[in-house]
C-alpha cells in the first residue's frame, strides 16, 4: 500500500513546488524541471470547433447539488470534483446538447468520473477491481445514482439501440480498466505501445463518449455502418488524440500521485530509450497526429461510396467527433484537474511526422 500523496491529502491546490523540488524522475532530472507539453487545436488552418454548450450555467449548478446529494463521497472529493470542473467538460463536449439531455450527461459524467477515480488513486488494489466489477454490472444490477442519469437520457431521446450500445460500452470500459490494474501496481506490463493504445481505446471509456455522441448527434447508425472502416478510423482518430494528450497532460499530476507505473510514459520511454521530458514531447506530437486523421477522414466521406443517406449520418457523426475533440482540448489546457502549478511548453497543433508508431492505418475500402 502506496504512502498518501500530496495529491491525495491538499485541501485545494496541491503545493506543487514544495512536493516537486526533491523528485527526480527515473532518468534523473528534477520532476521541477520537467515541462507539461500542450497545444491548442483552435490555431490550426483548419480549427476543430470549440463551443460551450448554451446551458451550461444551469446544468452544472444543478448537477453539482445532484452530486452532493446522490453520491456518498467525503466532502473533500466533493469540492475536488467541482474544483476541476468534472461537470463543465460535459458542456464543452457535447455543445450541441439541449438542456435536459446536457443535465443527465453532467450528472453521469459526475459520477463516472468519482468511481474512475476509485479505480486508481485508492491506493488498495482491491478498491480498484471493486469499481471495475461495478462498471461490468451496470444495467444488471441496481445502482442509484447511475440508474437516476440513465433514466433521463432514456427519457430524453436515447433510444433502444443507442442504450444498448452505450451499456456495452460501459462494460467495456470496466474490463479494459481491470487488464490496467495489474500494470499500474508494477506486477505486470503492456508488451508495446499498439498493445497499450488498443486496451486505453476502451480503458479511457471512449466508446462510452462515442455512443453519447452518437445519441446527442441524432445518428442511427445500423450494424454494418457503425463497423464501416471509415467509421472505426474516425472513432480511433478521436480516441487516440484524447487518450494521448491525456496521458502526457496528466503525467506530472501523476507522478505526483504515485501512480506512473504501467503509464503510457513509462512504456514509450523505455520503448524508444527517450528520456522523460521527449517522451512527453513524442507523445503530445502522436496526439497532433490523430487530430490531423481525424480531420483527413471528414474529408473521406463523401468519396467512401455510402449511399447519400448514410454518408449524411457518417458526416454528422464525425462533426460530433471532431467537437468532442476540440472540447477535450480546451478543457483539458484550463482544468485543475490537471494544472497543478507545473510549467507548460507549447507544442504544434499539427503533426511533424505523421502516423509513425503505425497505430491508425487508413481504411481501404
Amino acid at each position: 500500500m502506496r504512502s498518501p500523496s500530496p495529491y491525495d491529502t491538499a485541501p485545494s491546490r496541491l503545493p506543487y513546488a514544495e512536493a516537486a523540488g526533491p523528485l527526480r524522475l527515473w532518468d534523473g532530472m528534477l520532476l521541477a524541471d520537467l515541462t507539461t507539453p500542450r497545444h491548442d487545436l483552435t490555431t490550426r488552418t483548419r480549427p476543430f470547433p470549440v463551443q460551450r454548450n448554451y446551458f451550461h450555467t444551469t446544468a452544472i449548478r444543478d448537477s453539482a447539488r445532484w452530486l452532493g446529494e446522490t453520491v456518498p463521497m467525503e466532502r473533500s472529493e466533493y469540492e475536488r470534483l467541482l474544483r476541476e470542473d468534472v461537470g463543465g467538460f460535459v458542456s464543452w463536449v457535447y455543445p450541441d446538447a439541449d438542456p435536459a439531455q446536457l443535465r443527465a450527461l453532467a450528472d453521469f459524467h459526475h459520477w463516472a468520473v468519482w468511481l474512475d477515480d476509485l479505480m486508481d488513486r485508492k491506493s488498495s488494489t482491491a478498491a480498484s477491481l471493486s469499481a471495475c466489477s461495478v462498471l461490468e454490472s451496470l444495467g444488471s444490477t441496481e445502482l442509484a445514482a447511475f440508474d437516476d442519469s440513465f433514466a433521463r437520457m432514456r427519457a430524453h431521446g436515447m433510444d433502444d439501440r443507442h442504450a444498448e450500445r452505450f451499456l456495452h460500452a460501459m462494460h467495456l470500459y470496466g474490463a479494459s480498466s481491470r487488464k490496467e490494474v495489474q500494470p499500474r501496481e508494477g506486477q505486470a506490463s503492456f508488451s508495446s505501445t499498439a498493445d497499450y493504445i488498443a486496451n486505453r481505446r476502451t480503458s479511457a471509456a471512449m466508446p462510452v463518449y462515442f455512443a453519447l455522441i452518437a445519441w446527442i448527434s441524432r445518428v442511427d447508425f445500423s450494424d454494418d455502418l457503425h463497423q464501416h472502416p471509415l467509421v472505426v478510423h474516425a472513432e480511433n482518430c478521436c480516441s487516440d488524440y484524447s487518450l494521448l494528450y491525456n496521458d502526457a497532460g496528466s503525467f506530472t499530476k501523476e507522478y505526483l500521485a504515485g501512480r506512473t507505473e504501467g503509464s503510457f510514459v513509462r512504456l514509450l520511454a523505455r520503448e524508444l530509450d527517450l528520456p522523460v521530458q521527449e517522451t512527453l514531447d513524442e507523445i503530445a506530437e502522436m496526439a497532433a497526429a490523430a487530430a490531423d486523421d481525424l480531420e483527413v477522414a471528414s474529408d473521406l466521406i463523401e468519396g467512401s461510396g455510402l449511399p447519400a443517406g448514410e454518408r449524411a449520418q457518417v458526416h454528422r457523426y464525425a462533426d460530433g467527433l471532431r467537437k468532442f475533440t476540440g472540447g477535450v482540448n480546451h478543457w483539458s489546457n484550463r482544468t485543475p484537474r490537471y494544472l497543478i502549478g507545473q510549467r507548460f511548453t507549447d507544442t504544434p497543433s499539427t503533426s511533424r511526422a505523421g502516423d509513425r508508431h503505425g497505430l491508425r492505418p487508413f481504411p481501404t475500402h
